[in-house]
């Protein structure tokens, strides 16, 4: 009974979803927020809340994480049928990975650099309040 409960909240916050995104495109059709992010903000906020305890989604939840790539089957299978495509624009497809693997690797590299000068002005700061 616990586990379709829990199906059953995930599900829930999935339509919630749903229908946020559906109000918001008929509201403002030019704006397109996937309603399964929304959900997933939703569900997050109401974790961060505790609005809903992380007990009522713990199991299946990482049920689902565990076993993602499962789910990623049929989105991998029907690129397939776009094949012609891919191959006439394959160069550019290559060239926009490659450029976006290395704008965030040096992204990261300089938000962690930028986190590492702050931490230690920090700790510099702290020690001489405590000194």
């Amino acid at each position: 009974m616990r586990i379709i409960r829990q199906i059953f909240t995930i599900l829930a916050f999935f339509i919630l979803g749903e229908l946020a995104q559906a109000g918001i495109s008929a509201l403002f059709p030019a704006v397109f927020l996937p309603g399964t992010v929304l959900g997933m903000l939703f569900l997050l906020i109401a974790l961060f809340t505790k609005l809903v305890p992380m007990n009522h989604v713990e199991t299946v939840g990482s049920f689902l994480t565990a076993n993602m790539a499962f789910f990623f089957i049929p989105a991998a299978v029907s690129v397939l049928e776009y094949l012609d495509l891919l191959q006439a624009h394959l160069w550019k497809i290559l060239l926009i990975i490659f450029a976006g693997v290395f704008i965030s690797f040096f992204a990261v590299a300089a938000s962690v650099r930028w986190t590492m000068k702050w931490q230690s002005a920090w700790r510099a700061k702290r020690r001489d309040k405590h000194a």
